[in-house]
């Protein structure tokens, strides 16, 4: 019988939260900003845009907090199993 793998539940959450938050970058400029751009035109669009890399910037820093926060947490944890 072959050895079964344990599978690595942090290695996947950051995979998909990386993942993640590409795919809400994407949405955010493509489908939004085309959409401002479809429905009101250009001088909207530009408009539309300024606000939407606003709103990404907050979400970045959200992320940012998030990251810094789980590597602590993986800092403390090998500190701790190393005493």
């Amino acid at each position: 019988m072959p050895d079964r793998k344990i599978p690595n539940y942090r290695s996947h959450r950051e995979q998909t939260d990386r993942n993640a938050l590409i795919g809400f970058f994407i949405l955010l400029f493509i489908v939004g900003g085309g959409l401002i751009w479809l429905l009101y035109g250009n001088g909207a669009a530009v408009l539309g845009i300024g606000c939407i890399v606003v709103g990404a910037g907050m979400a970045a820093i959200v992320m940012l907090i998030m990251f810094g926060l789980q590597w602590l947490s993986d800092w403390l944890d090998k500190r701790e199993m190393e005493d």
